[in-house]
């Protein structure tokens, strides 16, 4: 992060840690300033021209108050969106394991994984010299998405295991998925490290709590999504995956698709004649689109999905 970091404040973008936002203030039609508090708990409110809000939605409706709440009503069905516990891991591995080019799905593991390989996918960059100490040549990222149930190692979920106990349970869940063809992909002697997303704490404990929640998707449930775009004449907009994009899941493509509506909103807002970003909806594969509409004719007919067997 910190060349991204050194990039942006070479732009002259402030970064200031350790700030809570408490409240964005709303008055007369529009933004006023955000109430933030530092770390020792004393409160300040800043203003700006404009104001971009890119936290996650359960953390961003809570600084929503009762006026800007009532001049956007869409914000307030943004109570009924719905997060749960989807926490990456990544696992250090000094040789490269020969898995698929791309994203992994392991359909049959306990705590419902799915993982890609890194280093393929950064060709202009040379893994084991830009990274670490030079002896590890891959990460394969991880995501873990089923937290309530027990896993094959130690039979506890995962919110039950400590950090260390997390990581061994996944590393042999990936094992058993990937192994399982008569041919070792995956060795315990390439394991050389792994980090666990550190907004999950107190797993293990009575009291496990994640600050890095993931945005799901119900059926039914994208009208209640924000667009980035505000109504009336707000100088406040919303550059996360849980506005209404094309891309209807918490992606970083989706949070990218809003960060440009964003953008495009606030030089429309100014009147900047400067080129607006390119928005790229959603490729839908042709081929499904028979399927799609048949399926849709099933739904409104009262019938289950033709695949449903159960």
């Amino acid at each position: 992060m910190r060349p991204w970091v050194a990039h942006l404040e070479s732009l002259g973008v402030a970064f200031e840690v350790g700030r809570t936002v408490r409240e964005v203030l709303y008055e007369g039609g529009r933004v006023t300033g955000v109430r933030v508090a530092d770390p020792g708990g004393r409160t300040r409110t800043v203003t700006a021209d404009h104001y971009v809000c890119a936290m996650p939605v359960e953390h961003a409706r809570r600084t929503w108050g009762p006026a800007l709440r009532a001049a956007d009503p869409q914000l307030a069905r943004c109570d009924r969106l719905q997060t749960d516990w989807m926490t990456g891991i990544q696992f250090y591995l000094t040789e490269s394991a020969p898995l698929l080019d791309g994203h992994l799905n392991c359909v049959d593991s306990r705590w419902a994984l799915t993982a890609i390989q890194q280093a393929r996918h950064w060709e202009q960059r040379d893994f084991p010299a830009d990274y670490g100490d030079g002896s590890v040549v891959d990460c394969l990222s991880v995501d873990i998405s089923e937290w309530d149930k027990p896993g094959i190692l130690y039979g506890r979920t995962a919110k039950q295991c400590t950090r260390a106990e997390v990581a061994k349970e996944v590393w042999e869940q990936l094992k058993a998925a990937l192994n399982d063809t008569g041919r070792t992909v995956l060795r315990d002697s390439a394991l050389h490290s792994w980090f666990l997303d550190p907004g999950v704490d107190g797993i293990g404990t009575p009291h496990p709590v994640n600050e890095d929640e993931l945005l799901i998707h119900p059926v039914g449930t994208f009208h209640n999504r924000p667009h980035s775009r505000p109504p009336g004449r707000s100088s406040g907009s919303s550059s996360s995956p849980w506005a209404a994009v094309d891309i209807d899941l918490a992606t970083m493509e989706g949070a990218n698709a809003s960060a440009r509506a964003a953008v495009n909103a606030l030089l429309d807002r100014v009147g900047s004649d400067a080129p607006r970003c390119t928005i790229t909806p959603l490729y839908r594969a042709p081929e499904f689109e028979v399927l799609k509409r048949h399926d849709r004719t099933r739904c409104r007919s009262g019938l289950p999905n033709a695949l449903d067997l159960g």
